[in-house]
């Protein structure tokens, strides 16, 4: 914004990596199934550093920044599909979601800590030092990633390998594609224009949505992690679900520092439950030779709803209120997801 961009812009730019993502996902996907898995990590990382680098010798909003996120998409996409994949072949069956969602709270701790830390070095320092702050964080990642033992994957059926179709012929893995689309629409929203919102109703600290929902996801996710695994992914998912909706409801009618609390606080308490649930489900429904393939979908649904939505939601958040965007967002989701859980539960019971 200080750069003369819009609401709009916000939500263009930040969907500029999603979109790389998508393109990526087929690649990251087959490679992550054929080749050791650190290969991926060690592109991602690096990648990731040299693209940041670039940050401090272009600021044109509608080229280099768009081409940057791009290729940061590109990066995060061979990063997180095998970093994801890795954790859950490495976990026993009965603490896989248990694992997914450890995996998951060091994501939610940078959802908190990143913006958190990044307005600060920008309000003592400069911009500059954040872009530097950055690649040394990818630097260090790349670092720890070469003494990472990781062995070749064994290539039992090449075509399986490479067919990128197989993980669009099971009915369950579609639904659970969709539900990660309306989740990451929703949420990637709720985070990139999160901040924005609090400035604009004047609430301090600005990161008070953040913060609630990364404490309150955080003690879901490290005590109470277990409870899909011991009652079953779906049976934990229904309720969680609708609660996801009513907690991006009470953001849409936030006014104060209290509210903004108590919606960051169910959001993370429902959102900590579903994700990692959904990736479990996922991992179960595919065979050995698309797991990654199937991971990646899932992450590349994610980000391409929240893509999507992030365009979308800037514009109408410029044409209306930031409190009628996420209004809808709240609407979207909720009856969404009650729709197309109750169609993945008929098609398990079918095949069950």
């Amino acid at each position: 914004m200080e750069l003369g961009g819009t609401k709009f812009d916000i939500g263009l730019v930040m969907s500029l990596a999603g979109m790389s993502t998508l393109l990526l996902t087929p690649i990251s996907g087959i490679l992550g199934d054929i080749y050791k898995k650190k290969y991926l990590l060690l592109i991602g990382t690096l990648g990731l550093s040299l693209v940041n680098l670039g940050f401090l010798f272009f600021d044109e909003i509608y080229y280099s920044y768009l081409i940057l996120r791009f290729f940061q998409g590109c990066c995060f996409s061979f990063f997180f599909v095998s970093a994801g994949t890795l954790v859950a072949e490495n976990s026993k069956n009965e603490n896989q979601t248990q694992a997914l969602g450890f995996f998951g709270v060091f994501t939610i701790i940078n959802h908190a800590l990143a913006p958190t830390i990044s307005i600060e070095i920008v309000k003592y320092f400069s911009y500059d030092y954040f872009f530097i702050s950055t690649i040394l964080f990818a630097l260090l990642s790349f670092i720890i990633i070469l003494n990472l033992n990781s062995e070749e994957n064994e290539k039992n059926n090449f075509k399986k390998e490479i067919n990128f179709l197989i993980p669009f012929k099971d009915k369950k893995l579609i639904f659970l594609y969709l539900i990660m689309f309306l989740m990451g629409g929703t949420f990637l929203t709720c985070l990139n224009f999160g901040m924005v919102f609090a400035k604009s109703l004047n609430v301090l600290p600005l990161t008070t949505f953040f913060i609630a929902y990364t404490i309150v996801a955080l003690i879901m996710r490290i005590f109470f992690g277990w409870m899909p695994d011991k009652y079953g992914e779906m049976t934990v998912c229904k309720p969680a679900l609708i609660l996801y909706g009513i907690s991006i409801f009470v953001l849409s009618q936030s006014f104060n520092y209290w509210t903004m609390l108590i919606s960051g606080a169910l959001f993370g308490l429902s959102h900590a439950l579903v994700y990692p649930s959904i990736y479990s489900l996922a991992l179960n429904f595919s065979d050995e030779n698309s797991k990654t393939k199937v991971f990646s979908i899932c992450s590349v649904s994610f980000t391409f709803g929240g893509m999507l939505f992030s365009i979308i939601g800037g514009y109408v958040a410029e044409l209306f209120s930031f409190k009628i965007m996420f209004l809808s967002c709240s609407i979207i989701v909720t009856l969404g997801l009650y729709f197309l859980t109750n169609l993945l539960l008929k098609e398990i019971e079918y095949d069950s």
